[in-house]
């Protein structure tokens, strides 16, 4: 007990970091060294006791002792006053013994409390006070070197003591202490900064987990309830002030259809409220492996459940459905059309308005990545936001699949295309929420005008789906012209003639030499090349025809067959020259043509070195995970795969991350303005030294002069393609005569 009462008074407040209280500290030190100084002249006054020494100095003594003891006692509330007496009844005392005494003990003992006062002053004061305590000490120093020389000869062996002492404990110690004291105020200073830091992200996750938009619980495996936002408060209990600590999930919910078990740890469970029945619950979990706790998100499906049940208990609700949609309740298609066409009817005199109908674009990857239930919530969401946002003159239907077809009556002043797209786009939500997670969304719109481009509901569908065909990922909303029809026709036809091409393999393969920096070809590049009545078809036209009409991995496979036919008598031959062949990101998705990849391979595992793989990094599809995930098989079972057009399309540092890829390909718009415009420069070769950092290879294309040549090799690019070294020409050319001519590029290893 003892010895807790002395540290909780010398050290007043030991747990708190130096420099979080300055006060503390100073009295901290003063009541130390008060206690010492009162320790050494106790046992002072008792020896003069014992000794019966000289009454004049015990008296001395005594005052000088009860001096200390006042000023320890005034310590507590009055510190920096205790300080400054107690520094100068130290400077008055030892001035005293220097300039009255002639004892030679006295004279030591006071140089050296007087010079231990800068370091008593740094404890107890400030750093400039501690330099003043310095500066003071030089005339006591001066003082003792002239006393200490006899006619103007200085005693050596003491000046050089008193310098030794002087320069000790006036200046070192001080300084010393002083750079010390810094250094943990220094380090005070950092532990609050990242303390401030740590409080900061805990309010941040606190704030996160408050707000996720879902009511969210966090549990342990056993199902108690560690953590509620307020969402979940409320969604189980009326005030929603009521706290979960320490109860438990089965206290509040009950699982549906009597599951048994640990509910709460499947994947999706159904449950209701213990307290109100009629309130149904959907949780969805999510694992946090770190921790092995379940965050669990909640959703009140009791108005849906409830919809469900009205749909099936009567026979209105049957005759409803031959007229709605089921998930959204929306019209169909038939029923869409009759109310557009009774609306005509009554206004047709002074109705003026338009129809557009809205695709959710990449809903079939929402629909692979996230499953059914999800994607037909993302459905539900976007037609209830829609309905909100029109006006009630406005008539929605549902369509099929992801189209929705809205009829819109129109003012004059948009008529103007460039106000309706503006009404349309703030009328389409850019984002849903599904089980608490937020989803953007992308939309294509076709639009047609009511009397100009068709007078009854369904020739202005007709008409929005011709439109609908012509928006693109840049230019998303497109309005029907007469042109468009035309078009739409000639490009029908050109399908169909595609179609039978792909089918009889009339889809020939050229290929264009890529060399090194000595213009040596090093590899080639596999192209695809239609001929249609003596004419070539753009491959740019018949690819973008291919992915519409789902012909793409058909025609992939037809030409990575073809390829590795050609490769495998090569590889006989011995001609180690690889060819890269082109994915648009549909073929990967085909379960069929990535089987034939690996099939490939495992068969033929030379074409590891042989058949490079590249992605084109502008289609949309390549950013999503599946495809990453087939990649990512593909380069472990050792195909090299080369990221095509980069810098050009979805998402290009994300692509580095997300696809194994060791080849790197600058596209053309990069290439074609050198040597001439510095920003392309400085973009080519930041992009060259990023692939270096990665240890990836690095191919530039679209090179058609020589300077591009020499300064594309000076930036450092390995390997070269263009019209400067080459134009595409077709495989035969290079298999004609037993492969005569790429017997004159082979590279035996």
């Amino acid at each position: 007990m003892f010895i807790d009462f002395l540290k909780k008074y010398f050290f007043v407040d030991s747990h708190s970091s130096f420099g979080e209280d300055e006060k503390t500290f100073q009295q901290s030190a003063l009541r130390i060294l008060l206690a010492l100084t009162i320790s050494i002249f106790a046992i002072s006054e008792l020896h003069s006791l014992l000794t019966q020494s000289d009454l004049v100095l015990l008296g001395a003594n005594s005052v000088y002792l009860v001096l200390l003891v006042g000023l320890l006692a005034l310590s507590h509330r009055h510190t920096k006053v205790s300080a400054v007496l107690f520094l100068t009844a130290l400077v008055t005392t030892s001035f005293l013994l220097l300039t009255l005494s002639n004892e030679p003990y006295a004279e030591k003992y006071a140089l050296v409390s007087l010079y231990s006062l800068p370091l008593i002053t740094r404890l107890l004061f400030s750093f400039k006070a501690s330099l003043a305590a310095m500066a003071i000490n030089i005339f006591p120093f001066c003082l003792m070197a002239i006393n200490s020389s006899d006619f103007g000869q200085i005693d050596t062996s003491s000046f050089y003591f008193q310098l030794l002492t002087f320069v000790t404990l006036n200046i070192g110690l001080p300084l010393a202490v002083s750079r010390i004291i810094q250094t943990l105020e220094n380090n005070a200073s950092h532990m609050k900064l990242l303390y401030k830091k740590l409080n900061n992200n805990y309010a941040m996750y606190e704030e996160f987990f408050e707000n996720t938009g879902t009511p969210t619980l966090l549990c342990d495996q056993r199902g108690k309830i560690l953590k509620a936002n307020q969402l979940a408060r409320d969604l189980l209990t009326d005030s929603g002030q009521h706290n979960f600590t320490d109860s438990r999930i089965v206290d509040w919910l009950t699982p549906a259809n009597d599951t048994k078990g640990l509910f709460w740890q499947s994947n999706l469970a159904e449950c209701t409220l213990k307290q109100r029945a009629e309130v149904h619950i959907q949780i969805r979990r999510v694992a946090l492996n770190q921790h092995g706790h379940y965050a669990l998100h909640l959703q009140n499906n009791t108005q849906l459940h409830a919809i469900q049940q009205e749909l099936e208990s009567t026979q209105e609700t049957n005759n409803r459905l031959a007229r709605l949609d089921l998930l959204t309740l929306l019209p169909n298609h038939r029923h869409f059309c009759c109310q557009i066409n009774q609306r005509i009817a009554e206004q047709d005199q002074h109705l003026t308005g338009a129809m557009f109908i809205i695709r959710i674009s990449q809903f079939k990857l929402l629909n692979k990545q996230y499953g059914k239930d999800s994607a037909n919530k993302v459905i539900l969401n976007f037609s209830k936001t829609l309905q909100k946002k029109l006006s009630e003159q406005a008539i929605i239907g549902r369509l099929r699949g992801v189209k929705f077809a809205c009829f819109v009556p129109l003012g004059q002043t948009y008529l103007i295309q460039k106000n309706l797209s503006t009404l349309i786009r703030s009328v389409l939500p850019s984002q849903v929420t599904v089980d608490g997670s937020r989803l953007n969304m992308d939309y294509q719109v076709g639009i047609a005008y009511y009397h100009t481009d068709g007078k009854s509901a369904e020739e202005l569908l007709e008409h929005c789906e011709m439109a609908l065909e012509y928006s693109t990922s840049t230019d998303r909303f497109s309005y029907y012209n007469h042109s468009l029809e035309n078009k739409l026709i000639e490009e029908h036809k050109l399908g169909l003639k595609l179609s039978s091409a792909i089918k009889n393999k009339e889809i020939k393969i050229w290929l264009q030499p890529q060399v090194s920096p000595n213009g040596q070809i090093c590899s080639f590049e596999a192209l695809a090349r239609w001929q249609n009545n003596g004419t070539f078809v753009p491959p740019t036209s018949f690819i973008k025809i291919a992915e519409k009409l789902g012909l793409l991995p058909l025609l992939a496979e037809n030409l990575v067959r073809e390829l590795v036919a050609t490769l495998t008598v090569w590889h006989e031959e011995h001609i180690y020259t690889p060819i890269a062949f082109n994915l648009a990101g549909q073929e990967l998705m085909n379960d069929g043509f990535f089987a034939l990849l690996m099939s490939l391979i495992a068969d033929n595992p030379w074409l590891a070195s042989m058949l490079e793989l590249e992605i084109t990094e502008t289609s949309p599809v390549m950013t999503h995970p599946l495809i990453h995930k087939r990649l990512r098989s593909l380069s472990q079972y050792g195909y090299s795969i080369a990221i095509d057009d980069f810098g050009t399309g979805q998402a290009s540092l994300g692509q580095l991350i997300d696809i194994p890829a060791n080849i790197l390909k600058i596209d053309r718009r990069f290439v074609s303005p050198l040597p001439e415009d510095q920003r392309h420069i400085d973009i080519v070769k930041s992009t060259i030294q990023l692939a270096d950092s990665l240890g990836m290879k690095v191919i530039a294309e679209g090179i058609e002069t020589k300077e591009q040549a020499n300064l594309l090799t000076a930036l450092g690019c390995q390997t070269l393609q263009g019209y400067y070294f080459g134009k595409p020409s077709p495989l035969t050319d290079w298999t004609a005569k037993d492969n005569a001519k790429a017997k004159d590029l082979r590279m035996v290893y």
